[in-house]
């Protein structure tokens, strides 16, 4: 074998190699942060603002009913549309299954209680709003709903409810987070996509040195389709990401009446098109394919034409 065609093997082997490491460094860098950001934007953010819903709707229902109970009217139509709109809004969140068992386990318990709630506050209504048993019926119906604040550790609904949107935002936390390890894999990323390209830029000068060529087609597309998917990717991974960070900072606001659906119309568009970046995941295995054919069509004929001077 010719010293030519020994340093252009030498070369095709590096090249490969190089692609073949960026190739899966990119993928598991790009995909580590489009990963989360999908099931955020789809399931994890609804879960969150049902919650809120929620507690908004409840919260509604027990002005309602202190309103009704003045009239002699508790536990009327206001107060019913109120609880129903909470059960079907927390059936919601339980389709979204945002904390897995614990938060199933969480909502059933929920909707135990709104119907103890619901049961309080109608026996109130039986009764003279002016006898003891009302006071003490609207007593028992507020101490089963508990108030906004109360501690997650607590047992009234809203302690549950503010338990489970905190398990929720631990959630979403994580899947907006861009931690060391990330970091990391996309510093070594970039390293990387700078060396295929130094040795794709060397590998173009030593062939057109060689060969007498000003350009080599394939290492020249190579070259490109590098930098340009490159450049795609990067921006695309700084969009996802700066949608995760907004929609998380949205998310753990507290939110009631209105701004609930301002807040889901803020973080849909915030994390508009994330699936369809995730699914660019695939364009980088399809881009270091190419770029394996490219070089390899660049370079193997040049080795063949040399094995085949040498046999001669």
């Amino acid at each position: 074998m010719s010293t030519t065609s020994r340093e252009l093997w030498h070369r095709l082997c590096l090249l490969t190699a190089l692609i073949t490491v960026t190739t899966l460094a990119l993928l598991g860098s790009y995909a580590g942060v489009h990963s989360d950001a999908v099931p955020l934007a789809s399931s994890t953010a609804s879960g969150v603002l049902d919650v809120d819903t929620a507690k908004d709707a409840l919260l509604q229902a027990r002005t309602d009913a202190e309103q009704d109970a003045a009239s002699d009217a508790a536990g009327t139509s206001s107060f019913s549309t109120q609880v129903a709109v909470a059960n079907q809004i927390l059936t919601s969140a339980a389709a979204e299954d945002v904390t897995g068992p614990s938060g199933r386990l969480t909502l059933k318990t929920v909707t135990g209680l709104i119907s103890a709630y619901s049961y309080w506050i109608g026996l109130a209504g039986q009764v003279p709003r002016d006898s003891p048993l009302h006071d003490g019926y609207m007593h028992d119906a507020a101490d089963v709903l508990g108030a906004p604040g109360d501690a997650v550790t607590g047992s009234s609904l809203m302690s549950r409810l503010n338990a489970l949107q905190q398990a929720q935002l631990a959630v979403a936390r994580r899947q907006a987070s861009f931690g060391w390890p990330l970091v990391l894999g996309w510093c070594l990323s970039a390293v990387l996509v700078v060396a295929l390209t130094a040795a794709l830029v060397e590998a173009h000068r030593f062939h057109r040195g060689r060969f007498r060529r000003r350009w080599n087609r394939q290492l020249v597309a190579a070259g490109g389709l590098l930098v340009c998917g490159a450049v795609v990717l990067a921006a695309f991974t700084w969009q996802t990401h700066t949608g995760l960070f907004h929609a998380r900072r949205l998310l753990e606001r507290p939110h009631a009446g209105g701004q609930i659906s301002t807040a889901g119309a803020e973080v849909a568009r915030r994390m508009a098109d994330t699936g369809f970046r995730a699914a660019a995941a695939g364009w980088i295995v399809a881009g270091g394919v190419a770029l394996m054919v490219l070089v390899v069509w660049a370079l193997v004929p040049r080795i063949n034409e040399y094995r085949v001077k040498a046999s001669r």
